[in-house]
């Protein structure tokens, strides 16, 4: 009877195991934005940077980094281009936004997005929101197959429409 309890006990104590190595890392990591870059000459510019970092950090913080709790990552992010441009009753907003990772990994991001001239600023809210998303994700997924959690070979390549 001791000899099984003993069994048992051990074998809890392998699936213990087991079980967290499954699980390589809990919670989630500091993930902190090193440097922000925007458009001065866009109307409102101060309104969306403010804007645009809550959305990045929203966005960092719901991504899957491949990292746990005490790590900390670091990244940069810029939008290279804002441009709103009425055409006729459309308004056009298109924004060009890049990310970049410590290690030298970036991502790169383009839309443009149509809609009534009177939204003007949920429109350009709308294409931040869209930029950055994308971004972020990206630079997560490049950090995952950094730390080797993700295989690169069975990342499918972005589309690069160039």
């Amino acid at each position: 009877m001791r000899v099984a309890v003993r069994v048992l006990a051990l074998a809890a104590v392998l699936l213990t195991v087991a079980v967290a190595d499954a699980a390589p890392h809990r919670g989630r990591p500091t993930v902190k934005l090193d440097h922000l870059e925007f458009p001065a000459e866009v109307p409102g510019a101060r309104f969306f940077v403010k804007r645009l970092e809550r959305l990045l950090a929203h966005h960092a913080r719901r991504a899957d980094w491949g990292a746990g709790r005490g790590s900390v990552i670091e990244y940069r992010f810029a939008v290279k281009e804002l441009s709103v441009v009425a055409d006729g009753d459309v308004l056009r907003v298109t924004c060009e936004a890049s990310g970049k990772l410590p290690s030298g990994r970036g991502a790169k991001s383009r839309i443009s997005y149509g809609g009534a001239p009177g939204k003007r600023n949920e429109l350009v809210l709308k294409v931040l929101e869209i930029v950055s998303r994308g971004v972020v994700t990206r630079l997560a997924e490049l950090e995952r197959i950094r730390r080797g959690e993700l295989d690169h070979r069975r990342v499918r390549a972005p589309h690069d429409a160039d």
